[in-house]
């Protein structure tokens, strides 16, 4: 099977996510199992125009904004058209394929709706148009187009917003076992955000409770570069919380690390597709205290693997730290639980059922 990815990143993109990593992890085994994966994306700073990587052939046009243009324009002159199947994959607009690709399967593929994400996201105008180009002109050209997402929020998402006549299917990510070093937790109560730094993924949430609890002896520890950095550590330096610790971008054995020195995970985030990284921390062990929102609270089990909090609400999430931190048996029932959790999440499972559906939908 020859598969073309329309994705607004690649692997290698500096602001890469869990789009990415959700669509790597199931296109290296995809290339293993025999089937070509050919990965259109914009290009960054320093990045050849193609190479391969992990099997997967990697072409680089245009920019984070042309590179819909620079999909369009190099499908209908240079790209081989002898895919079987196209997957074009929305991160807030999509690629509009149908509009160029024809007599090909297309598949549309949607992490999350993302509606008010525009708004708390972009300045206007921009907001505008992408919301517009969402909500009203997607659903016009795939209509006809089956939808693969990654939740049940978000399949219900999509089902309200009446995007295609086609049921979506559902695949949720995995993560990787991977064997690691085994790492002691922290003596002190250690609070992780690992994500993006960007305003929706709810990093004010987070330094808002951590001003709260600065008086006790709780670390909060920040992982991960964005465009909503400077403003958080501004933010941390004028409150004078030298409860937290800002670790920048890390390398994965790093994070590994990091997480199994944590007590407790916190996902904020005002909407995920799922949340790959409480899976991931639940598999080390770590309890994850999220926002009761689309993704999140699907990934997250409350009361089991973890506990949810009203989005945005730094009082509450204050509280469900506290508890989890001053009931050391709670903790560790959660702890335990969310390590069971995480072994259902296997990526050669979930890159097995995505396959299945591009061959037989």
């Amino acid at each position: 099977m020859k598969i073309l990815i329309l994705n607004w990143r690649c692997i290698k993109n500096p602001d890469m996510g869990g789009s990415e990593i959700y669509f790597y992890e199931l296109a290296k085994r995809w290339v293993k199992w025999g089937n070509e994966v050919t990965w259109f994306s914009p290009m960054f700073k320093n990045c050849l125009k193609e190479e391969k990587v992990d099997g997967i052939k990697f072409i680089r046009r245009g920019n984070k904004y042309s590179v819909y243009v620079s999909a369009f324009l190099d499908y209908i002159t240079k790209l081989d058209k002898d895919f079987d199947v196209i997957i074009d994959v929305e991160n807030g607009i999509p690629f509009f394929s149908p509009l160029y690709i024809k007599n090909k399967k297309i598949f549309l593929h949607i992490h999350h709706i993302h509606k008010d994400v525009w708004f708390k996201q972009m300045p206007f105008p921009f907001s505008f148009i992408g919301f517009i180009l969402e909500n009203n002109v997607m659903p016009l050209f795939y209509k006809k187009k089956q939808i693969i997402t990654l939740s049940k929020s978000s399949y219900n998402e999509i089902i309200k917003n009446k995007i295609s006549k086609f049921e979506p299917k559902i695949v949720n990510p995995g993560i990787e076992f991977y064997k690691h070093k085994k790492v002691q937790k922290s003596k002190n109560p250690t609070i992780l955000f690992l994500n993006r730094i960007k305003k929706y993924k709810g990093i004010d949430t987070f330094l808002r409770a951590a001003k709260e609890l600065k008086e006790k002896d709780i670390e909060f520890w920040v992982v991960g570069d964005g465009d909503y950095l400077e403003k958080s550590k501004n933010y941390v330096k004028n409150k004078e919380l030298n409860n937290v610790t800002f670790f920048g971008k890390v390398s994965e054995d790093k994070k590994k690390e990091l997480m199994q020195k944590a007590w407790i995970f916190v996902n904020p985030s005002y909407k995920e597709g799922w949340g790959i990284v409480n899976i991931e921390a639940n598999y080390f062990g770590v309890p994850v205290i999220g926002s009761n929102v689309a993704g999140i609270k699907d990934s997250v089990i409350d009361g089991k693997t973890g506990l949810l909090f009203e989005y945005g609400n730094y009082k509450s999430l204050v509280e469900k730290i506290d508890y989890l931190i001053n009931n050391k048996k709670e903790l560790n029932s959660f702890s335990k639980n969310a390590r069971k959790w995480a072994i259902n999440f296997d990526w050669d499972k979930k890159a097995g059922e995505y396959l299945n559906i591009l061959k037989f939908t």
